[in-house]
């Protein structure tokens, strides 16, 4: 159980560090002050993380900075597709000639969100706006140790309120502990 609980904290913080450095690259790289990403941290990296392995393993070609443009971009359009900002990323992924790159993954990136609101919906879980589903999208990595944990457990009860507390103790969930333990009783009984 500590093993888990560790485990679990350490990909939470994986999960907040990876927003950090995308955020802390693209200001040295680009000078962009994209730091209103950290407030949704592992959200963000929810999102993106898989992305950023999909840029790794295709065929794009691109260096670590044009990786880390596009990503901000597409995070950006995600989360504040309206502000300032959002425009100033654009304009500098159009600047680098990476708007057919930056499309392909927002495409992706959209993709990505709608598989994960049906699977919520699946689950009974009902999503009314973007910001709810970017509440649990730092689940999207997570669904898989979520079903190992359901499969070596006999109480759902207790494993969903012993996740919901390690997630929620390492301070970069924005849900409330009892709207994640419901959602996690939710997702054990699924996987069950």
């Amino acid at each position: 159980m500590e093993q888990d609980r560790s485990r679990m904290s350490d990909y939470m913080k994986k999960l907040y560090n990876f927003t950090n450095t995308l955020v802390n690259k693209a200001s040295k790289m680009y000078r962009l002050n994209v730091k209103m990403l950290l407030t949704w941290g592992a959200s963000v990296a929810g999102l993106v993380m898989p992305l950023d392995n999909y840029i790794r393993t295709g065929r794009f070609n691109l260096n670590e900075e044009q990786t880390i443009l596009v990503l901000v971009g597409v995070a950006m359009m995600l989360f504040y597709n309206t502000r300032k900002t959002t425009s100033k990323v654009i304009e500098k992924i159009r600047e680098e000639n990476l708007e057919d790159v930056f499309q392909v993954l927002l495409r992706k990136a959209t993709e990505l969100k709608v598989s994960f609101v049906d699977f919520l919906k699946a689950i009974n879980v009902t999503v009314g706006n973007l910001m709810e589903i970017v509440s649990y999208s730092f689940l999207i990595p997570i669904i898989t140790d979520i079903q190992k944990v359901a499969q070596k457990t006999s109480s759902i009860s207790e494993t969903a309120a012993m996740i919901a507390q390690r997630l929620i103790a390492s301070g970069v969930i924005v849900i409330s502990a009892q709207v994640l333990t419901s959602l996690i009783k939710k997702l054990l009984k699924r996987f069950k």
